[in-house]
């Protein structure tokens, strides 16, 4: 039997933003200099709502492809666009009700703003190949 996690200190405002947030279907940024228990918090509401966190780290690298995943060039000629031959990227890994977590979005590239945005504002991915992802209110992404 192991023993609870302690508690997180502080951070009270920003856990109930967080919260009802996370019941009401919504979206959040929280800002604040590294290393003040932010994402330690953002996985432990995770964690006692029953849903798993999806990282992503915001910088130069970070193009829509990998935000939304592709399809994988080794398997695309022998396969074809099938969806054996496309990996999720974090915000198609949400469907399954995950929570994405993105680090210094300040870094993000306006490319993928612009995708990330679109999935915010109008609750839809939309991938290469694919018919559009729309959620499923209070339960994450629903798959194609």
């Amino acid at each position: 039997m192991t023993a609870p996690d302690p508690p997180i200190v502080g951070l009270r405002r920003e856990r109930e933003v967080l919260t009802v947030a996370l019941q009401a279907g919504r979206h959040v940024v929280i800002e604040g200099p590294p290393g003040t228990g932010k994402s330690t918090l953002l996985r432990d509401i995770a964690r006692q709502a029953g849903q798993a966190v999806v990282f992503a780290a915001g910088n130069a690298e970070l193009t829509p492809g990998r935000l939304i995943g592709q399809y994988d060039p080794a398997h695309v000629p022998s396969t074809g666009y099938v969806p054996a031959s496309f990996t999720d990227g974090p915000l198609r890994a949400m469907r399954s009700g995950a929570l994405l977590y993105l680090e210094e979005f300040n870094r993000v590239p306006e490319e993928t703003l612009n995708v990330l945005i679109t999935v915010l504002a109008g609750g839809e991915i939309r991938s290469p190949g694919w018919a559009r992802s729309r959620p499923i209110p209070g339960s994450g992404w629903s798959p194609p």
